[in-house]
């Protein structure tokens, strides 16, 4: 059965101004686009071509479901009007519009370590949207899958947006040197619901020989494309 999201604006007027959230599939990064399904090589200019060495094949990322499930979950929270980045003793932000876009979080040692390449400076994205879950269902942020180098990397969270109403307001690291505009429709955050339960670990191992006749009953015995085949589930956001 469908489950339903709702993304409840704080009020109509931002509802207008601020960009909807939509459909992480709607925003595969390029390189993902661009690239081919096969290893470009001298006897497969096009990477097109399939070609099996000792065993190994020649695909690509593209060819990898479960990466592209990954960037394809959930919803993506755009920037809604354009920014202009500069540096001076930290980053320094300003925009347009009336509506304010971020607010400085912090810089202190309270805030958890910055990822490679982004500043220790902590910015809020304002963003109206709320999004209400049913029941049982919480909501996983992260900044959006299969995108490095972006402007702004979102500090992940889980929050219970089944039971919460508070604005998601987003911190965020900012890129290190960063200056210029970053344009609207930016990509910002990726919002993936999910159904809690309870979990709890166990441990076992495959006998002697008994892993190797599974791969060979199973992927061993497809060429291509045995993961969609055989085990994949077909997800759906819109």
């Amino acid at each position: 059965m469908t489950k339903k999201i709702i993304f409840k604006a704080l009020n109509k007027e931002q509802s207008i101004i601020q960009d909807r959230p939509y459909p992480a599939s709607q925003s595969i990064p390029d390189w993902f686009r661009e690239m081919t399904p096969y290893e470009i090589s001298n006897n497969n200019p096009d990477g097109k071509r399939l070609i099996i060495e000792n065993g190994i094949s020649n695909a690509t990322f593209k060819k990898c479901t479960p990466l592209l499930d990954g960037m394809t979950s959930g919803y993506i929270v755009p920037l809604w009007a354009d920014v202009l980045v500069e540096q001076q003793t930290i980053p320094y932000i300003t925009w347009r519009t009336k509506t304010n876009i971020f607010q400085l979080h912090g810089t202190a040692s309270r805030m958890m370590p910055a990822p490679p390449g982004y500043d220790q400076v902590v910015f809020k994205y304002l963003n109206t949207w709320i999004p209400i879950t049913p029941p049982g269902y919480s909501m996983l942020v992260i900044s959006p899958l299969g995108y490095r180098g972006l402007p702004f990397h979102a500090i992940p969270a889980v929050v219970d947006t089944d039971k919460s109403t508070l604005e998601l307001i987003f911190p965020m690291w900012i890129k290190t040197g960063l200056t210029g505009v970053v344009e609207a429709g930016t990509p910002m955050v990726q919002l993936i619901p999910f159904k809690r339960d309870e979990w709890k670990a166990e441990f076992d191992y495959y006998e002697d020989g008994e892993h190797e006749v599974i791969n060979e009953t199973n992927f061993n015995k497809t060429l291509v494309n045995h993961y969609i085949k055989k085990h994949w589930s077909k997800k759906t956001y819109k």
